[in-house]
């Protein structure tokens, strides 16, 4: 089974271009909505969580703090490289 989150915010999420609340909303996810998701990263911390999810479908990052996860998520630097993997905003998400 592959990986995805459900929304549990109540006033939806935000998709992000780059895994921090300073970067672009590319969209929004509604409360209870489900996500495929790719890969994960630590960076900006939100509320003690300092994890973000990349979308499977999309190149959109949610922070893990308002998504419950099903499923297991491998960290972004552990998996096959895409061209998404070498754009200048994942690179310095991946550290």
């Amino acid at each position: 089974m592959k990986p995805y989150a459900t929304v549990t915010s109540k006033n939806g999420l935000n998709e992000r271009q780059y895994p921090s609340t300073d970067s672009s909303v590319l969209g929004t996810l509604k409360y209870h909505d489900q996500v495929g998701l790719r890969c994960k990263v630590r960076a900006q911390n939100i509320a003690g969580d300092d994890v973000w999810f990349l979308l499977r479908d999309k190149q959109a990052w949610i922070s893990a703090k308002y998504a419950a996860l099903t499923g297991t998520v491998s960290y972004c630097k552990d998996i096959q490289p895409t061209p998404l993997t070498y754009s200048p905003g994942a690179a310095e998400a991946m550290g």
